[in-house]
């Protein structure tokens, strides 16, 4: 049975699902109507200092596939059309370089700033992960309407702690677009 998560709330994967190896990251919105966002995922990589060890740790549309293979994301979905999830990345778990603590998920919306654009035009965004091996979802956590204002949000992470895999449903919002998570973790 799926775990419904709030803001805040962790689970531990390892307790959990002990089997657990190949994890697909689901993410998933609505746009309402009349609009029309491109929303790109991406993910962090970091060491137990907060950075990325290399930029090739730096996972989304423009480098789909971590260096150590661990971690994969599907592509860039521009249109957001679908009731399913409208991006993925798939995570293995047991090749995760062992200098990575926290796998960050993030999305963003293409252009923001630009075009005026923030997760107040959406509904129903949400993060899931699916254990893949058992085609089973394992959690969820749906995103509230907290966030209009923003144009990215940190949906949750992926943390490794004494040898245990976590997820944690962080929900952090912020203005400085893609490029401030790249400042911030590369």
């Amino acid at each position: 049975m799926s775990v419904s998560l709030k803001k805040g709330a962790s689970v531990n994967l390892s307790k959990k699902e002990p089997s657990l190896k190949k994890v697909l990251i689901g993410l998933g919105w609505e746009i309402k109507t009349g609009n029309q966002l491109d929303l790109d995922a991406s993910v962090f990589m970091l060491n137990a200092q907060g950075k990325a060890p290399a930029d090739e740790y730096f996972v989304f549309y423009n480098n789909l596939k971590s260096p150590d293979g661990a971690v994969q994301h599907t592509g860039d979905n521009r249109s957001g059309v679908g009731d399913d999830d409208d991006e993925m990345v798939l995570a293995h778990l047991p090749l995760i370089n062992d200098t990575v603590t926290d796998v960050v998920v993030v999305v963003s919306i293409h252009d923001a700033m630009t075009r005026g654009h923030h997760f107040g035009l959406l509904t129903e965004a949400y993060i899931r992960l699916v254990d893949v091996d058992q085609n089973k979802e394992i959690l969820r956590y749906d995103l509230d309407a907290e966030f209009s204002g923003y144009s990215d949000v940190e949906f949750g992470r992926l943390q490794r702690i004494a040898g245990e895999w976590y997820f944690k449903a962080t929900g952090i919002g912020s203005k400085e677009g893609l490029q401030g998570y790249v400042d911030k973790y590369l």
